[in-house]
Formats: structure tokens, C-alpha cells, sequence
């Protein structure tokens, strides 16, 4: 931002595409030459670009923003152990969109809305350059949600738009829509673009933007652990003659993303499962009862904590908020109906 005569300075968000997965976050009277200063170093391949800004009247407001991000979510804050002293940046791992989403309730307050700048031609040049960059890399060590702790069955989001939610299917492999695909082929179409890209960098696992959750977890040496892979894996490996007992149903539905879990004492519903924010005016009483029973358990329209039903009609109502046929509403992986299933007497 040119020099302004407005009093006061701004918060800024900067985002680059050497790492995505980042924005930077801080205070600067004049954004421009902070962006110009920022770039006069030879340690990043790309530059720095300015995403948005909001006027504040005092100084070091940035710091209020920092601090409510680790209040709340303090593992998106970018830290590293230099000669045994840990070091605290001003990057987060978040989209820009969610910085800017802050950025508006804090301004809100104050009468103020933040300024979202479009992308130049040479910003868009360098980003795709920076997908191509990205996703060469992933293709040599490729993503693992099993070795980032993420089971079968658990949700991720799109990073621009949290309404975007996919369901693990596999080690590298989502659900959405109830079909199979991956998440660089997702972010592709959602972003439309016409090259590949990284999908890593686009998709959030609760709050954490999965290359950077990859990344920590390479940091703290708990990426590569094959013990844990294999205790994740065990359950998808597990025959279904026990009991069905690792059977993962998924609810038909295009605004609708819940994951049930086929387990000896019903049909478990699982965390992160979204719900329909309210029953339908016809709703059964039994239904509104369940709904107003496990309401502690529910954040969002989403569950926090697994809930276990004794049919699979009870936990498809429980979601979709009126009467349900569960043997028609949950499916396997591949698009099977529960009733198609050999699970003996299914209620």
C-alpha cells in the first residue's frame, strides 16, 4: 500500500508461494515497503504478495492476532529449535482466506473491513511455477495420511472453503461426493486449473494444512514411524468374518459428509461427521430426542466425539435430521448400499 495520510498503520497478510501452506502475518505503516523490504532477500525462490490488509489505529495490533491464533490454535504457529532456542515466527499455517476471516472479526469491532488485493499477472506466473516446483516434489516421497496419524474414515477439509469436506478412503486416497479420488486430482478441479498441483496444500486436517502437519511431524521425527502405520492400517486389513467389525459406511449425500463405522454393538457414527443443522419440520419425536441428547456432542453441525447407534436408520436420521432408510442412505467405499451388504440381520 502506497504512503497513506490515514492515521495509524495496518495489519498484513502476505502470502508466497516458496511456502503455500503459510501466510505471514504482521504490522507495518507502510505495506508496500514492507513487501519491498521482505523481497530484497535472496532466501526465497518467489516473492512475497500482498493478500490483505486492515487499518488499525495503534501499533503492534498484529500481536493481538498472533495471540488469539495460539490461544486457540497454537500448533499452526511456525517455531524451530536454532542452536537449542526455539525461535517464534509470525507465519501460521492456515489459507489466506482463513487469515482474512480473522482479520474481519477483529475489524468488525472496530468499524473497519479488510482490503483483499487480486493477483497480478506476474503473482499468477509464479504461483503455477511454484505448483509445478511442488508437486514434482511430492511425486518423489508421496503424502502418507496414515503415517500423519489420520485413520480411514476421519474428514479433511478444503483449506478455501471449509464447507468442502472429503473423507479419508485409504492412504492416499479421499472420498467426495461418494466417489474416490485423490487430493491433488480434487484441488485441481476445485481451483480449476489446467496444470496438476499439490494437494497437500489445499486440504486441512483439524485447523492444520496437511503439508505443514507433514512437516511438523518430519521435525519432531514422527512422520516416518512404520509402528504406527501399521496400527492404522490393521483395521483396513482386518476380514470382515469378524463381526464387521471395521466396515466404514459413508452417508449419501452432496451437502452432507458423515463416516459410520460397522462395529459388534451397531453402527458407529463417526467424529467429524457433519449433521443437517436442524430437524425437519415433520421430523419424528425420537429423532429431535437423539438430536437434543447428543447435543454437547455436536460443534458446527459436526460431531466431536463418536456416537454409536443400534441401527443404521437411526444414525442416517440422526444426521440427516428427519426419517432415514439406512440400508439405502450408507455406503461403502465403492458405492455398495448397506442393504447389498452380507452383515447378517442388519437392523
Amino acid at each position: 500500500m502506497s504512503k497513506t495520510t490515514v492515521e495509524g498503520g495496518f495489519i498484513y497478510v502476505l502470502t508466497n508461494p516458496s511456502f503455500p501452506e503459510y501466510v505471514k502475518i504482521g504490522y507495518a505503516d507502510n505495506v508496500d515497503e514492507r513487501v519491498a523490504q521482505l523481497n530484497r532477500t535472496e532466501c526465497t525462490p518467489f516473492a512475497f504478495r500482498k493478500y490483505a490488509v486492515l487499518h488499525v489505529a495503534s501499533r503492534l495490533a498484529d500481536k493481538k492476532v498472533h495471540n488469539l491464533i495460539d490461544k486457540f490454535k497454537p500448533e499452526l504457529r511456525a517455531k524451530e529449535n536454532v542452536n537449542g532456542k526455539m525461535r517464534v515466527r509470525e507465519f501460521f499455517a492456515m489459507s489466506a482466506r482463513e487469515a482474512v476471516e480473522i482479520l474481519g472479526d477483529i475489524g468488525s469491532i472496530y468499524g473497519e473491513t479488510p482490503q483483499i488485493f487480486e493477483q497480478t499477472t506476474t503473482e499468477r506466473e509464479e504461483q503455477e511455477l511454484a505448483d509445478e516446483v511442488a508437486l514434482a516434489s511430492e511425486r518423489k516421497s508421496p503424502f502418507s495420511f496414515y503415517k500423519c496419524g489420520i485413520r480411514k474414515g476421519e474428514i479433511v477439509e478444503f483449506a478455501h472453503d471449509a464447507t468442502v469436506v472429503c473423507t479419508v478412503a485409504g492412504d492416499r486416497e479421499i472420498l467426495y461426493n461418494g466417489k474416490k479420488t485423490s487430493l491433488s486430482a480434487l484441488a485441481k478441479q476445485l481451483l480449476s486449473r489446467k496444470s496438476g498441483v499439490q494437494g497437500t496444500l489445499y486440504f486441512t486436517y483439524k485447523g492444520e494444512v496437511l503439508s505443514a502437519l507433514r512437516k511438523r511431524l518430519e521435525d519432531e521425527g514422527r512422520y516416518n514411524s512404520e509402528e504406527d502405520k501399521s496400527a492404522l492400517t490393521a483395521e483396513s486389513q482386518t476380514p470382515n468374518t469378524q463381526k464387521n467389525e471395521y466396515i466404514l459406511l459413508f452417508f449419501v449425500s452432496n451437502k452432507l459428509h458423515a463416516t459410520c463405522k460397522i462395529v459388534d454393538g451397531g453402527f458407529l457414527l463417526l467424529s467429524g461427521s457433519e449433521v443437517a443443522p436442524t430437524c425437519s419440520p415433520d421430523c419424528a419425536r425420537w429423532i429431535k430426542k437423539l438430536r437434543s441428547t447428543h447435543e454437547d456432542n455436536l460443534r458446527d453441525n459436526r460431531l466431536i466425539g463418536d456416537i454409536l447407534f443400534d441401527s443404521s436408520s437411526a444414525a442416517a436420521a440422526f444426521v440427516a435430521g428427519n426419517s432415514r432408510n439406512g440400508k439405502v442412505c450408507w455406503r461403502t467405499a465403492d458405492g455398495t448400499p448397506l442393504k447389498d451388504l452380507p452383515v447378517g440381520n442388519e437392523k
